[in-house]
């Protein structure tokens, strides 16, 4: 079989070959960003690369940090990378900012074009479904720093906060209140800052007798809107949580918006605390009680990180874990009512998510 052309890769990318020779070529006239992602996924479907190895190290762009995230409208991203990109120009880099949409594909995509690209190194908030794409990175010599999510079967050095004691300590602030049924809004388990959240939710829930009373860990996917849909259906249960611990700020805007839809009255009816921190969470009525994350030293530690990896590439992987802190506001209160506490067998969703501890070599 013969090798893939650059006429291939036009062709299916839909593009003349001299657009892909812009795109796999150093940095000419410019290129839209959606025709370097089809250019490059049509590469890598094919199998093609260019074959002058040198052009590559010609046009490594030694100056500029890539920085993906998984959701740019996400307001803990949106300030990591800011403080991220202050800290980068302080020691002379730039940074080239990709988006994936919590879509392990673009994520992927995004990898590729960063490889091709030979950016200095790379900053990755991954969606934990899938990081095959980094170890490429790593055997062309440019270095990976992970934040938020570790990046499982890869030691990286990381940025993370210290999230299953976050969520331990707001639950147990809910079960101080007199809460018994509290409910969780997860995401998925691949992403090990939700899973290690699900931990110290478990945690509290375990030391307070409170495990197995009905399905109360309920997974989304750490959007708006199935957040929304997913707190709906909680809420409408013949006996609905009294609490809800929401995964990241993102979910918990979805919660507060379901709340809302239906008229449940915060915190008389319902407390609410979330992971993350929003700057306008004290405008809510009532103001948000939240698990902050310090967003500011997560983006400066990593862009630091980053760059003492160029410095000292053989040094040991740094594991940097901030602590989070939980912020009392006016969305918790003490449970007014009493409700029947249901007594039985652990519920499906919840043994999923015991047995990924498992596998995780978590004491169960």
């Amino acid at each position: 079989m013969r090798s893939p052309t650059i006429k291939d890769v036009a062709s299916l990318a839909g593009v003349s070959t001299a657009t892909v020779s812009r795109v796999l070529s150093p940095p000419g006239a410019p290129v839209a960003a959606n025709t370097r992602l089809r250019v490059h996924e049509a590469a890598g479907q094919l199998g093609y690369e260019p074959s002058a190895q040198p052009r590559n190290l010609r046009r490594r762009r030694l100056s500029v940090f890539g920085v993906v995230v998984t959701d740019i409208e996400n307001p803990f991203y949106t300030s990591v990378v800011r403080a991220c990109e202050r800290e980068a120009e302080r020691l002379g880099y730039r940074v080239l900012l990709v988006n994936t949409d919590e879509n392990a594909h673009k994520e992927a995509v995004a990898l590729k074009t960063l490889a091709a690209e030979r950016v200095a190194g790379v900053i990755l908030a991954s969606t934990g479904l899938r990081n095959q794409e980094v170890a490429p990175l790593l055997r062309l010599g440019i270095p990976v720093v992970a934040i938020d999510n570790r990046v499982q079967g890869l030691d990286l050095d990381l940025v993370t906060v210290d999230n299953r004691t976050g969520a331990r300590v707001a639950i147990e602030h809910l079960v101080a209140l007199g809460h018994t049924q509290i409910a969780m809004i997860c995401g998925p388990r691949a992403a090990t800052s939700v899973f290690d959240r699900f931990l110290g939710y478990r945690d509290a829930m375990r030391s307070a007798g409170l495990r197995g009373l009905r399905d109360l860990v309920v997974e989304s996917d750490l959007r708006e809107a199935k957040a929304h849909d997913v707190t709906l259906a909680l809420l409408e249960r013949a006996e609905p949580p009294t609490a809800i611990f929401a995964v990241n700020n993102m979910t918990t805007v979805g919660v507060l918006k379901a709340a809302r839809r239906l008229g449940v009255r915060m915190p008389d009816e319902l407390s609410v605390v979330g992971f993350d921190d929003l700057t306008f969470a004290e405008l809510f009525v009532p103001p948000l009680t939240v698990v902050a994350q310090p967003t500011q030293e997560i983006g400066r530690q990593a862009a630091s990180l980053l760059e003492s990896r160029l410095r000292f590439p053989e040094a040991p992987k740094q594991h940097v874990e901030l602590a989070a802190q939980l912020v009392l506001r006016g969305s918790t209160s003490p449970r007014l009512t009493s409700a029947p506490e249901v007594a039985g067998r652990v519920p499906e969703t919840e043994r999923n998510w015991h047995r990924e501890a498992r596998r995780h070599q978590v004491e169960a």
